[in-house]
Parts: structure tokens; sequence; C-alpha cells
């Protein structure tokens, strides 16, 4: 999967359904920019993230999320 337009610079892939509560996601693809600048941000990492700010997509029929780095609040 390739991302486009603004979401190349700062954006990741997560796993997880878009909604209120606080859980985590998976990370399923990370952004050159972002790989280089955050190196402990690989895929399968688990985040803790601000849900509403993502971009709900279906990756493969299962529900995943787009959303900017700024917006990855803790990575364990």
């Amino acid at each position: 999967m390739k991302m486009l337009h603004n979401n190349v610079l700062g954006g990741i892939i997560l796993t997880g359904d878009v909604d209120k509560s606080i859980k985590p996601g998976i990370v399923l693809g990370v952004s050159v920019a972002v790989a280089n600048a955050f190196p402990d941000l690989t895929i399968g990492t688990e985040v803790y993230l601000e849900w509403k700010e993502s971009m709900p997509i279906t990756v493969k029929g299962e529900k995943a999320a787009i959303v900017k780095i700024d917006n990855i609040k803790a990575i364990l």
C-alpha cells in the first residue's frame, strides 16, 4: 500500500475502527518520512492516538485508519 498526497509526509496506517474509546492501534504501514524521523514506529508497533483525528479506511476488507504522526500520543 502506498500513501498519497499529504499522507505521504506525515502519515501512518493503523488497524482498528474509529470511535470514541481509548484503545491502541497496530501500525500497518509507515511513510518514509515518518520511518526516518521515528525509527521505533515500525509495522506491528502498538500505539495510542487521537482516533477522532484519523481518516477511516478499509484495507482488504478490514477496518483501518490513516492518521498523521502528530496524533500519535504513545508508542508501546
